[in-house]
């Protein structure tokens, strides 16, 4: 019998918000996020989602440095003894909420940037992207994977949900093949991250249009939910069906607004496109379909930004409250 490690309806957000790094801002964004009554809200990520976790990797003697903005390869590997790497604001959201006396209050779900992802950053050699990074290598994904295990496991400590991000596979996996790595590399990948952490909720974000191959892969591996963006690419409200998502006990976790275009979406808009999923209805997340990051490249108002996600996440409630209403 298939059996799904949470079921219902669920809203949440992907991570980032186009704000500086700042304790007033981290607490701001926390703040903003509780009032919305999101189910699972994000720690807030202020910084850039792969320098967040790179940076640390680089100020440990791993064989990775960071050089002129672009994080170079010392050697043939990858090797780290240091703490977690890429937590810091999460822990620091984890102790504010206990200073708030909410942690037990507050479903948090922490997005941890992916191996492969985190490969594509770092340059190996000489040549065209990705062939010189240390994604075509799988040693050194497997390497970094072992690396950002760590992170898993020190989050699922205090977070109830676990994405890993991996905005890169959508580039990587094509409609038949699966750039230089096989599909079971890919599984084995996830599957020893979700091992890592216990038995909290772990999926995936990957933006971005999700290949047919890419979409099978992912069914195959034991991750619990799978989120991508379906308002900017429409095309990924065709890639899974009901039948086969419960097959493989996963949720689906839909984008339902852009977090690119300023214009901030009603909540009969957003409902239209959330009622092209009623089928889905046993286990679904409603988020935006990335980081809201993405924003600051339309406006450079980092205030005027944050203001806009703002509205935007807040139609998104209100829109989901009436989804739940008509099922």
């Amino acid at each position: 019998m298939t059996r799904l490690r949470l079921s219902g309806i669920f809203t949440s957000t992907i991570g980032s918000f186009p704000l500086e790094d700042s304790e007033t801002n981290r607490k701001r964004c926390v703040e903003d996020l509780l009032a919305f009554g999101l189910d699972f809200p994000s720690y807030p990520q202020l910084r850039d989602m792969d320098a967040q976790f790179l940076n640390d990797l680089a100020r440990h003697d791993s064989g990775v440095r960071l050089e002129k903005a672009r994080y170079k390869l010392n050697g043939k590997k990858i090797e780290y003894n240091g703490p977690p790497i890429g937590l810091e604001p999460f822990f620091w959201t984890v102790r504010y909420l206990k200073e708030k006396r909410l942690a037990n209050k507050v479903e948090l779900k922490a997005p941890i940037t992916g191996p492969f992802t985190l490969a594509s950053y770092i340059e190996t050699k000489n040549g065209m992207f990705p062939f010189n990074t240390a994604t075509s290598d799988l040693n050194l994904v497997r390497q970094i994977a072992e690396v950002v295990s760590e992170s898993c496991k020190a989050a699922s400590k205090n977070a109830s949900i676990i994405s890993i991000d991996e905005p890169i596979l959508s580039v990587l996996v094509g409609t038949k093949t699966a750039f230089v790595h096989h599909e079971e590399d890919i599984i084995e990948v996830y599957n020893s991250l979700k091992e890592a952490c216990g038995e909290k909720i772990v999926g995936t974000h990957i933006c971005g249009r999700i290949s047919s191959k890419l979409a099978e892969i992912l069914l195959r591996t034991d991750l619990d939910f799978l989120s991508h963006e379906f308002y900017d690419t429409p095309q990924n409200a065709k890639i899974y069906s009901p039948n086969k998502l419960l097959e493989s006990e996963k949720m689906l976790s839909v984008g339902c607004l852009s977090t690119k275009n300023p214009r901030i979406e009603s909540p009969e808009e957003i409902l239209r496109l959330m009622r092209q999923f009623d089928e889905y209805k046993e286990a679904l997340f409603f988020t935006p379909d990335c980081g809201f990051r993405k924003l600051l490249l339309n406006n450079s108002n980092t205030e005027k930004a944050y203001e806009i996600s703002l509205c935007k996440i807040k139609n998104m409630v209100e829109a989901s409250k009436k989804f739940k209403g008509s099922c």
